[in-house]
C-alpha cells in the first residue's frame, strides 16, 4: 500500500511539473551586440505564431508555415487536422507583404500579441533570400489564401505535430543568430528585451 501511495503521489507532482514546463514561454534570447541592428517582430495568432522581417524601409514581410492542405488549401476538417499533426504532410510556407510603421509602437504595449527582436540586418537579408527562394521559383504553384491573405507555396519541410509552425519559427530565429530556451508546442514566447 505505501508503495502505491507513492507512486501515485510521485506521478501527480511530476505531472505537475511536467505541464508547468509545457505551458511556461520559451524564452527568444537575441544575439548580443548586432552589428547593423535591425527589429523583426513574431506576432502571436494563438496557437501559432508568425515572424515579420522587414523587407525595405517602410514594408515588412510576415511568414508562417503550415500544413498544404490544411493551412494553404483551407481543408480543415477533423481528419485533414488529424493527418497534420500525427502523419508527416507537406509543408507549406506563406508570406503575407505588411506596412511596418506600427509594430514598433504595438510592440512596446503590455499584454501584447508582438515581440520585438534586435537582430542583425545581414541575417535579416540571407534569411529572407532564402525564404523568398520558394516563391520565386518558376514552376512553383502559389496559392493565393483569401482567408489568411497570404500566398502560400510547398515547403520542403514536413509538417507534424513534433515539427509544427513554432519549431519552424524557432528555426529561422536560430538562423537569426537568437537562441530559443524552453519548450516549444504551441505560440507562447517571450524576448529577454519584453
Amino acid at each position: 500500500m505505501k508503495l502505491r501511495r507513492f507512486i501515485i503521489l510521485f506521478l501527480a507532482i511530476a505531472s505537475i511539473f511536467l505541464v508547468g514546463w509545457i505551458c511556461s514561454p520559451a524564452t527568444i534570447v537575441p544575439p548580443g551586440n548586432p552589428i547593423n541592428p535591425v527589429n523583426i517582430y513574431l506576432i502571436d495568432y494563438g496557437f501559432h505564431a508568425r515572424l515579420i522581417l522587414p523587407s525595405d524601409r517602410d514594408n515588412c514581410l510576415e511568414y508562417a508555415y503550415g500544413d498544404w492542405k490544411y493551412f494553404a488549401l483551407n481543408q480543415q476538417d477533423w481528419l485533414t487536422g488529424a493527418a497534420a499533426l500525427f502523419l508527416p504532410t507537406q509543408g507549406a510556407l506563406g508570406r503575407k507583404l505588411k506596412n511596418c510603421d506600427r509594430f514598433d509602437l504595438l510592440a512596446t504595449q503590455k499584454d501584447n500579441f508582438l515581440l520585438s527582436i534586435t537582430v542583425d540586418k545581414t541575417k535579416v537579408d540571407r534569411l529572407l533570400k532564402v525564404l523568398n527562394s520558394y516563391f520565386d521559383r518558376p514552376t512553383t504553384i502559389q496559392i493565393e489564401n483569401s482567408y489568411t491573405g497570404m500566398t502560400l507555396v510547398p515547403y520542403d519541410r514536413t509538417y507534424t505535430v513534433l515539427h509544427n509552425s513554432n519549431h519552424e519559427l524557432v528555426r529561422w530565429l536560430e538562423n537569426l543568430g537568437c537562441r530559443v530556451e524552453g519548450f516549444v508546442l504551441w505560440a507562447n514566447f517571450k524576448s529577454v528585451n519584453s
